[in-house]
């Protein structure tokens, strides 16, 4: 059994929780890790407006399955290539970026999107984080 002040000190060196960072993992439909081994455009596009997200296809080689169940090697993830302000801050994939990818199917505006997606700026972490990001995971109270 472990004491007040040892599970005090157990969550004082694993940091504090992030709270947004817990937020997305639960509202994701699957978090993967793994390489971008390729971007194309994603087709079909609607026809755009003002705000228009510009979807761009990355390809993922999946290294681990973190929530959710991948079939294959590879996952076809979209991103908004767009530079305009509605999209801004959502991740800009390229080939070779490693990391840790939650993956969504609304956008930050709660619409659906044409596929999983990352849209906001933490839906997309570095692959050092994988220890605190199953810890978030596996803990409900997001500790």
């Amino acid at each position: 059994m472990i004491s007040a002040m040892s599970e005090q000190a157990i969550d004082a060196a694993q940091g504090p929780a992030d709270p947004e960072l817990k937020q997305r993992l639960d509202q994701s439909e699957a978090v993967i890790a793994g390489v971008v081994s390729s971007i194309s455009p994603f087709s079909p596009q609607r026809p755009g407006s003002e705000h228009d997200p510009g979807w761009q296809q990355a390809t993922i080689e999946v290294e681990s399955v973190e929530k959710g169940k991948a079939t294959t090697k590879t996952i076809p993830v979209l991103f908004a290539n767009s530079p305009d302000i509605a999209w801004s801050r959502s991740p800009k994939l390229k080939k070779g970026d490693r990391g840790i990818w939650l993956l969504q199917n609304r956008d930050p505006f709660g619409r659906a999107v044409p596929g999983l997606a990352v849209v906001n700026p933490a839906d997309q972490q570095p692959i050092q984080e994988l220890a605190k990001i199953r810890t978030l995971l596996q803990n409900p109270a997001g500790r």
